[in-house]
């Protein structure tokens, strides 16, 4: 019997049949925020009432969405929706704006998440390779499709594509472009403004990344209203619980916060960059919360992975075309950066 494909192949860091999490790990594997978030969510959820639990959720989140709508510049909630995290407004673009046999065009490599919703659709997938720069092609721009999913930053490569470039992409490209943005907050800019701008433009955020919210499942997308209604005709009736509604609400009204915990990141992320480039590493310039270290010597880089693991420090190795030789380095303290780059060395006798 052929069973369907499992949608957890597509989940960041799920390993099947991976036994449970060593206790006291360095866990630079998944892209999580070393920092916590604002003490204004704790507070947040500390203050539900017995009724917020007892009783159903605004199932359309008005008052996150109108809040998120107000930061990114938007005139109300109508431009916003919020979801149980992005990979669930992602299948949501899917099912709203795909039939099967459809094909939806995703650059490779990529969140191999894309992928796995394409095939469950009954759609096709056209991953097109990107140039050795980690940047798109002709071949992207000539390639048909329904649905075209853009990440920027890209993973697990860490690179953007200009701004410019995605205009050339929404101005092109005959259907929906959804642009990714689940990284932007640790890059230099951001598309946030083209839903105002273009027609088929779907701009997606996170919670997980630079907001320190990845256990409450939490994510948003902006899109003009005539898109976001199309959205809302299949999703869930209560697709966010009370608590993951009150958390986003308050990390988004302490938007300093994370901006600051933004800049430790990236603060490290060039100072690890400088020091992996010096060990003989190739490190594409990331505008995201991790590297993606290419290593051509010896010992191979899935090595490199394993003996780190056994060390107690886990990154992430793809067994995949053009990621062979190469580890994705989740970015941590600055204190689990030492401890990795340590461990380096004494891997590589530097």
């Amino acid at each position: 019997m052929k069973y369907r494909r499992s949608i957890l192949d597509g989940v960041e860091g799920y390993v099947p049949g991976e036994q449970p999490r060593m206790p006291n790990i360095v866990k630079l594997n998944t892209n999580e925020n070393p920092y916590p978030p604002s003490p204004r969510v704790l507070e947040a959820l500390r203050g539900l009432s017995p009724d917020a639990l007892r009783r159903y959720p605004d199932p359309l989140a008005v008052e996150l969405r109108a809040e998120c709508a107000k930061q990114y510049g938007y005139d109300g909630p109508e431009w916003v929706i919020a979801g149980n995290g992005m990979d669930e407004l992602l299948s949501l673009a899917v099912r709203s704006f795909v039939d099967p046999g459809d094909t939806i065009l995703t650059p490779y490599p990529t969140y191999t998440l894309y992928e796995t919703l394409a095939l469950l659709h009954g759609a096709k997938a056209a991953l097109v390779d990107l140039d050795e720069s980690f940047q798109l092609t002709e071949t992207f721009f000539n390639t048909a499709a329904r649905l075209c999913i853009l990440p920027r930053p890209n993973a697990p490569t860490g690179v953007c594509v200009p701004r410019e470039t995605v205009e050339r992409l929404c101005r092109s490209f005959d259907g929906i472009v959804v642009i990714d943005e689940a990284y932007v907050d640790f890059s230099d800019d951001n598309c946030m403004d083209f839903p105002k701008r273009f027609d088929n433009a779907i701009v997606m955020r996170t919670f997980s990344k630079s907001f320190s919210l990845a256990g409450m499942r939490l994510g948003t997308a902006v899109a003009r209203p005539e898109i976001i209604a199309e959205f809302l005709k299949v999703k869930d009736s209560y697709n966010l619980n009370a608590v993951a509604q009150a958390a986003g609400l308050a990390a988004m009204r302490d938007y300093s916060h994370m901006t600051a915990n933004a800049e430790k990141v990236r603060a490290t992320r060039l100072r690890v960059t400088a020091i992996l480039r010096e060990m003989g590493f190739t490190v594409p310039e990331s505008q995201s919360n991790f590297v993606l270290a290419q290593w051509d010597g010896r010992p191979s880089a899935q090595i490199l992975f394993e003996t780190l693991r056994e060390r107690a420090i886990v990154v992430r190795y793809f067994k995949a075309r053009r990621l062979e030789n190469a580890i994705r380095i989740s970015i941590g303290t600055d204190e689990e950066m030492d401890l990795l780059l340590g461990s380096l060395r004494e891997i590589l006798a530097i």
